[in-house]
């Protein structure tokens, strides 16, 4: 594991951010911080990859199924049928701690498809709002598998010196910031099969949520 304190990354970023996503690229795993702890990332696009990261978290059957995009461009890739909820929760939240859960796009790789989805059948998707996460998209100019940087059913993802002990052989490249304050989770939505629900509340509120969607709810609440 090759270990940029967060000091030299602030010196160059060019260079460092550079240098994660050629990692990434290769098919290696990057460790970085973020709002919410550690995260593990990966080349979505990659089986070897992908595989990688299942198989360092020791979690199979509850695949991570986050995915980071650096533009909402990118978000038609991944995911299918884009609804007028998930483009209002975009233009109100990103990039921001709002995740939004789609179903996976027919074109998505079938192997990485089935590892990503078998647990709960959607992708969530989000354009973070930190710099640390937006330098290592930037650099990738892709969308990339991400989990937090703890083991199947552990904490763990806010101490440096835990990432390293549990993915010191995994990780190629740790971006080290010391141990992290264990901020919120994102707020998960459900804008799949033309839906708009709240899974989870949390770095956003419930309300806020619905008031991004507002207008897009009178018109059927007048419908009906």
């Amino acid at each position: 594991m090759k270990v940029v304190l967060f000091d030299e990354l602030q010196k160059a970023p060019g260079r460092h951010y550079a240098e994660a996503a050629q990692t990434l690229k290769d098919g290696g795993l990057v460790s970085f911080p973020s709002p919410s702890g550690y995260k593990l990332a990966a080349d979505m696009s990659s089986g070897r990859a992908v595989s990688g990261l299942l198989q360092a978290k020791r979690r199979v059957k509850n695949a991570p199924a986050l995915v980071f995009v650096p533009k909402r461009q990118w978000v038609e890739t991944v995911a299918d049928a884009v609804s007028e909820y998930a483009l209002a929760l975009m233009d109100a939240f990103w990039p921001g701690p709002v995740t939004l859960l789609f179903e996976p796009h027919p074109d998505l790789d079938s192997k990485v498809k089935k590892a990503l989805t078998k647990a709960k059948g959607w992708l969530g998707v989000r354009m973070p709002g930190d710099d640390v996460a937006l330098g290592v998209l930037g650099a990738f100019d892709g969308p990339i598998l991400v989990s937090s940087a703890n083991l199947a059913q552990r904490h763990g993802e806010c101490s440096v010196a835990q990432v390293k002990k549990n993915f010191g052989r995994t990780v190629e490249l740790l971006i080290d910031a010391g141990d992290l304050p264990q901020g919120p989770k994102s707020t998960l939505v459900d804008v799949s099969r033309g839906q708009c629900e709240i899974v989870r509340e949390d770095a956003v509120a419930s309300a806020d949520i619905r008031k991004a969607i507002s207008s897009l709810m009178a018109p059927r609440a007048a419908d009906g």
